[in-house]
C-alpha cells in the first residue's frame, strides 16, 4: 500500500497521530509498475490524482532543447506531485528512473482528509516547503566544481534514503545512468564520467551493478561542502 512508506517518511519527520494514520492507511489508491524511461505525468496533463512514489526512484524532469534536464529526484516516501492539489496542470514531466512502483491517490480523498486535520496540512504543507529547500540548493550547486555536484547530489540521495531504511552499511541501489546524472547536475556526461572515476580513485565511493557504496562518507561530505540541514529531516520543534 502506499500509505505505508508514505506514513513512516511522514512518522520520521513530523510524527502522525493515530487518526492522521488512520486517515492515510484508509486512502483509495491503485498502484502501477513503470519502466526506466517511462512517464508518469506529462507536462501539460491536468491532474486529478496525486502520486506516491512506492519503490524505485523518479524525475521530475523539463525539455529545454534537445536535452530533459532533471529538475529534482523523489524516492519511496515522496509525492512528487503534491502541487497539483493547487496546481493541476502540470509544467514539467514526472518519468521513472530504473523500475519504480507508484501509487495513486485521488485529490478528492486528499482534500477531504485535510479539511479535517490540521495535522496532515502541516505535515504535506512542510513538504511542498522542503522540496522549496532542495530547488533552491540544487540551484546554488551550479556554483560549485564538477566533483563537488556530483558528491553533493550522492550525499543527498544517501541522506534521504536513510530516512525511509533504505541505505544498508553506507550502500544504496542507484539504478542512474551517467546521462541521468549530467542532466541531474548540468554537466556532460564525458565530464561526469571523468568525475565519477575521479570519486573513486579517491576512495570515496564504489559504483558497481547498480549500488553505490560511500566508502568514506564523512570525507566526501566535506569534499561536496554538504550540510544535511537545507533537507530538513528532523522537524524543528520536535
Amino acid at each position: 500500500m502506499p500509505s505505508k512508506i508514505l506514513i513512516k517518511r511522514l512518522q520520521a519527520v513530523v510524527g502522525l497521530s493515530d487518526e492522521d494514520r488512520t486517515k492515510l492507511a484508509n486512502m483509495p489508491h491503485t498502484v502501477k509498475e513503470f519502466t526506466d524511461g517511462e512517464y508518469i505525468v506529462r507536462e501539460g496533463d491536468r491532474a486529478s490524482r496525486c502520486a506516491i512514489v512506492m519503490s524505485g526512484f523518479v524525475f521530475r524532469q523539463k525539455v529545454v532543447g534537445t536535452r530533459a534536464q532533471i529538475l529534482s529526484i523523489d524516492l519511496a516516501g515522496d509525492m512528487p506531485d503534491l502541487h497539483t492539489l493547487q496546481l493541476p496542470v502540470m509544467d514539467h514531466n514526472i518519468c521513472s528512473a530504473g523500475p519504480s512502483t507508484v501509487g495513486f491517490v485521488p485529490h478528492t480523498y486528499l482534500n477531504d482528509i485535510l479539511s479535517s486535520s490540521p495535522g496532515l496540512v502541516h505535515a504535506l504543507w512542510r513538504e511542498t516547503l522542503v522540496d522549496a529547500a532542495i530547488y533552491r540548493e540544487w540551484i546554488a550547486g551550479l556554483a560549485r566544481d564538477a566533483r563537488s555536484r556530483v558528491g553533493h547530489l550522492i550525499c543527498e540521495l544517501a541522506a534521504r534514503l536513510e530516512v525511509v531504511g533504505l541505505l544498508e552499511n553506507a550502500s544504496f541501489y542507484l539504478p542512474f545512468t551517467q546521462q541521468n546524472i549530467a542532466d541531474a547536475c548540468g554537466l556532460s556526461v564525458v565530464h561526469i564520467n571523468r568525475t565519477i572515476q575521479e570519486l573513486r580513485q579517491l576512495r570515496l565511493i564504489e559504483w558497481e551493478r547498480r549500488t553505490l557504496t560511500l566508502l568514506r562518507r564523512k570525507e566526501l561530505e566535506e569534499l561536496a561542502d554538504f550540510a544535511p540541514e537545507y533537507l530538513h529531516l528532523r522537524d524543528e520543534k520536535l
